[in-house]
């Protein structure tokens, strides 16, 4: 697709005002020119034919002629020159209005009674070339009917949304002028769209949050009557009972329903402070914490860290931290299913905050899911391989930290997670 601009070698509001017009002081002196050889010829054919009798009134009429042309060229040169600054005044105005759209930041597109694009902004080539698309690509798949919708009604349409390449796009068209069908102004609204989901998302979780903190407490009570009662059996049993086998398998469960608790926990404590937050130096303690990652991580996969040399200094609680780094990489080794490379990469960025990134090369994780990971208690693993707290917690340790994590997965070639903390 071509625009306007790219056939003409430039932009309407790169014309030189009055360009196309002929300047008024070239009509009025060719005006004169014309004129006054009329008077001066038409003289002296009137002697050729007439004699010498008008000789003596030749010079009278010469000089009544010439003061009229002269007159009339006076008057036509000041209409000339108010007609021409009107339309200099007027060609001003359309190149203002042409680089208004030109310099928008928002894609601006000219379409055809056919609801094809006939021009663009450059807002609207550079949109679709860093997505690899054509600029009839941004538009809706039903843009001929709205152009047409358009023409007829004579009224503008907005909030139309269409979806392309990832991004989402919010597109108003208005009625134009034949032979130009409409006028399209798009807005791409993906940033505000991600936004209404973590404000969504974040409604949810706290709702989960209170019911987990209930439940997380009952079943703490519960378990404490457990493990107490074991006690007390042990107790009454000797050492060498078959059935004090049976009570360390009992403890061992007690610790795993603990652990849960323990999660259910800080999914309640999503919205408030650790307990333990203090001022810490990500230099210093991310290479124990990567340590304690390369003991769980299974023997074919190997790990990475790429660690900022500068202070990292933040706020937290530096037991969530390493839990949360803990709960990606299970993650990630579940991703990756064999062999594979784990990435952890601490760095400061230009916004002053840490961003922490823990990134896999495994299998990816589909899109139509990608929205709901960081629910609690959903899971794709198997039943009895996954409680679905993992990224819950991460989730909301990232939240009462002050900060956020993102996700970018491509199905078949991995998986980042980011989470960006307030520096101190």
């Amino acid at each position: 697709m071509r625009s306007k601009e790219a056939a003409t070698g430039r932009s309407a509001a790169e014309s030189e005002p009055g360009e196309h017009w002929i300047r008024p002081g070239s009509i009025v002196l060719g005006y004169l020119v014309v004129a006054s050889a009329w008077i001066l010829l038409s003289g002296k054919l009137l002697d050729l034919a007439t004699g010498h009798e008008h000789e003596r009134f030749a010079f009278l009429e010469v000089a009544k002629g010439l003061g009229f042309v002269a007159v009339t060229g006076l008057v036509l040169l000041l209409l000339l020159r108010r007609y021409t600054d009107r339309l200099n005044q007027a060609h001003e105005k359309a190149r203002r209005m042409a680089r208004f759209a030109e310099l928008s930041p928002n894609p601006v597109v000219e379409l055809g009674a056919d609801g094809r694009v006939h021009s663009a902004n450059a807002a609207a080539r550079e949109a679709a070339a860093a997505l690899g698309l054509k600029v009839d690509e941004l538009l809706p798949s039903d843009a001929p009917e709205l152009v047409r919708r358009c023409a007829e009604s004579g009224e503008h349409l907005s909030g139309v949304l269409h979806s392309v390449a990832g991004r989402s796009w919010r597109w108003a068209f208005f009625p134009a002028e034949p032979p130009a069908g409409a006028y399209g102004y798009g807005y791409d609204r993906s940033d505000e769209a991600r936004l209404e989901l973590q404000v969504e998302h974040a409604g949810r979780m706290e709702s989960v949050g209170r019911l987990a903190s209930g439940v997380a407490h009952d079943l703490n009570n519960i378990l404490m009557a457990i493990g107490g009662y074991r006690a007390l059996i042990g107790l009454q049993l000797p050492e060498s009972d078959p059935s004090q086998e049976d009570l360390r398998g009992i403890q061992e469960q007690l610790g795993h329903a603990e652990e849960l608790v323990r999660k259910l926990l800080l999914v309640a404590r999503m919205r408030t402070t650790g307990e333990n937050v203090v001022r810490v130096d990500l230099a210093e303690h991310m290479p124990d914490i990567a340590t304690t990652v390369r003991h769980v991580l299974p023997y074919y996969i190997q790990m990475d860290i790429d660690l900022a040399p500068a202070p990292l200094r933040v706020d937290l609680d530096i037991r969530d931290l390493e839990q949360a780094v803990l709960n990606l990489a299970s993650n990630a080794v579940d991703a990756m299913a064999g062999e594979g490379v784990l990435r952890i990469a601490v760095h400061p960025t230009s916004g002053e905050r840490i961003r922490i990134q823990v990134t896999d090369n495994g299998h990816g994780i589909p899109p139509e899911i990608l929205p709901r990971i960081f629910d609690p208690f959903f899971t794709t693993k198997e039943e009895g391989k996954g409680t679905g707290l993992g990224l819950a917690s991460v989730y909301a340790f990232a939240t009462r930290s002050g900060g956020t994590v993102e996700v970018e997965s491509h199905p078949g070639t991995g998986t980042s997670f980011t989470i960006l903390l307030p520096g101190a």
